[in-house]
């Protein structure tokens, strides 16, 4: 690999050194010499917003299980089964809920008609009376 001299940024308050003035380290990347030097509480103030910044970092993922993620889309075979039984769940989940709203609300209906509703009682009366008609022209 190629090493290449980058030029400190002009900005850079804590890179004033030039690269004459840096030495290199055994990975052969320049170290500025006048860091520690005379920037020593910004320096130490910096990391300890980065090991800051770091740490919620580290705790973000921890929370949100990103090694299960990543193991989970790298098997093909855990993706399979896992979006297999997530549909399976959904299905169940939506059959289920549907008999239980049906079910709720024909409960309801049948006790606005049971009471005497004026539409309900009148619909439901309606309807039982095209339910004969049907069995008696069907016989």
């Amino acid at each position: 690999m190629a090493h290449t001299d980058t030029r400190p940024n002009p900005g850079d308050r804590f890179a004033s050194a030039t690269i004459e003035q840096n030495e290199r380290t055994q990975d052969g990347t320049l170290r500025p010499q006048d860091l520690s030097k005379d920037h020593p509480f910004e320096l130490r103030h910096e990391v300890s917003r980065l090991n800051k910044q770091l740490e919620d970092i580290s705790v973000a993922l921890r929370k949100g299980d990103f090694k299960d993620l990543v193991e989970n889309y790298t098997d093909w075979k855990r993706r399979i089964i896992s979006n297999f039984t997530a549909g399976v769940a959904r299905g169940l989940g939506l059959s289920v809920g549907t008999v239980v709203v049906i079910a709720l609300l024909t409960w309801i209906a049948s006790v606005m008609a049971s009471l005497g509703v004026p539409y309900v009682s009148d619909f439901f009366d309606y309807m039982g009376s095209l339910i004969q008609q049907g069995r008696n022209g069907s016989t």
